[in-house]
């Protein structure tokens, strides 16, 4: 699907030039960060939590313990 938006000048720039730098065509970078944008810095592991068919205290629980695991070990 195209979409037509309008954007200062300045942020067309800062696009073309990150794109430039991620060696990709402004059209790929820009709908790759409003990919992003939509489905949120948590889609992976939201993703990952679906698939690994634990419940939401499993889930919990694994972050707890791995949690403790790290600070035990700063601890020496």
């Amino acid at each position: 699907m195209d979409v037509v938006i309008s954007i200062p000048d300045q942020v067309a720039d800062k696009l073309r030039c990150r794109a430039k730098a991620h060696g990709q065509r402004l059209r790929t970078y820009t709908s790759k960060i409003v990919l992003q944008a939509v489905q949120g810095p948590m889609a992976p592991v939201q993703r990952d939590f679906a698939r690994s068919g634990m419940t939401e205290k499993q889930w919990l629980d694994l972050g707890r313990d791995l949690l403790d695991k790290v600070r035990s070990e700063k601890k020496g």
